[in-house]
């Protein structure tokens, strides 16, 4: 059995990669050296559907398995999953989670593995270490062996996926039967793979989840139209109308998606809307404009989320209930605002 009473222990943030294993061994050794009593393996990130939320678990048993076979006995190994609750849109808020865990469990640093970054987003354009500075937690990266190193499935898959883009994309500028091209559009292809794998995509793409969204989105667009078709309608009744019934009023609204392509859909699909605007975006907290009390009641009743909820994560993205059902709509300015201050606080 462990000692789960000697104190003390590090946590190492995990993420599918060949150091992985020499990343965890390390940790279990460190720990050794320093008389402490436990590793803490965790995986940081937002997931609003099953299939996340299995590959995040899978890497988070993987990595339990290489710490528990070099752990042996003397050392206790602990797993968790972070980050369910919010959406995370730069290393700071995956090094908040750390942090606060560190200071939960009273933990005496962070070991980072020697790629590690944050989603797929290359260690050297969102250096972790940066904001880790910043904070009082101890940090470092593991010594892991270079020859440890080696493309990761993921990796493959973002260069692939932007390999086809790019054949494809000089192909249809460049025009066909050439044989020159057709090298020419190889040669742009691997080069744009091997250099922008890590910087165009936030996340790894995946063929059922991308075959889902391209499917859903055959409804999506549809309704999308018929709302901006509504909206427009409603917008020319306000501006024709003698007493111009506008009432204008800025909100700050959280929206319930995880990643920076439903968060640009979501924004786009309330400024495409006439009658809102999405003045900024902060993660996934928005702050929209609407110029009538009707367009705002849309955006508390979900109109815009839950359609791109849908059009992201299926059936099961309907099942949340609206932003003004879960509170996450306040007024800032407007109508709703002024009653808020001068009602003061509600009654419990």
């Amino acid at each position: 059995m462990a000692d789960v009473s000697r104190p003390g222990g590090v946590v190492v943030p995990v993420e599918p990669s060949a150091s992985l294993e020499g990343t965890v061994s390390h940790a279990v050794e460190a720990v050794r050296a320093d008389a402490l009593g436990s590793v803490h393996l965790v995986r940081t990130g937002h997931r609003t559907h099953d299939r996340k939320l299995r590959r995040d678990r899978r890497t988070l048993d993987r990595a339990e398995e290489y710490a528990r076979e070099a752990a042996g006995e003397d050392v206790t190994i602990e797993t968790a999953l972070l980050g369910n609750d919010r959406y995370m849109a730069d290393p700071g808020e995956h090094v908040d989670l750390l942090v606060e865990y560190v200071h939960e469990h009273d933990l005496d640093r962070i070991i980072l593995g020697p790629s590690y970054s944050v989603d797929s987003t290359a260690p050297s354009l969102q250096p972790v270490e940066s904001v880790l500075s910043t904070t009082d937690v101890e940090y470092e990266r593991a010594p892991v062996s270079k020859s440890a190193w080696g493309p990761t499935r993921e990796g493959l898959v973002r260069g692939g996926v932007l390999f086809g883009l790019s054949v494809v994309f000089y192909l249809a500028l460049g025009g066909l039967g050439s044989t020159f091209t057709y090298f020419a559009a190889i040669g742009t292809g691997v080069l744009v793979a091997v250099l922008l794998g890590n910087v165009v995509f936030e996340t790894t793409p995946h063929l059922r989840s991308a075959l889902g969204v391209a499917g859903r989105s055959l409804l999506f667009v549809p309704y999308l139209l018929w709302e901006i078709a509504k909206a427009n309608v409603l917008f020319a009744y306000v501006v024709l109308h003698p007493s111009l019934p506008i009432d204008p009023g800025m909100d700050r609204v959280d929206g319930a998606v995880s990643d920076g392509l439903s968060v640009t859909s979501f924004a786009n699909s309330i400024s495409l809307t006439p009658g809102t605007l999405t003045v900024d975006a902060i993660g996934n907290h928005l702050l929209v404009h609407s110029l009538t009390e009707g367009a705002r009641d849309d955006v508390a009743a979900g109109v815009h989320e839950g359609a791109v909820r849908f059009l992201f994560y299926g059936r099961e993205g309907l099942e949340l209930p609206n932003p003004g059902v879960r509170g996450d709509m306040e007024p800032l300015s407007g109508p709703a605002a002024t009653e808020q201050t001068e009602g003061g606080e509600p009654d419990d």
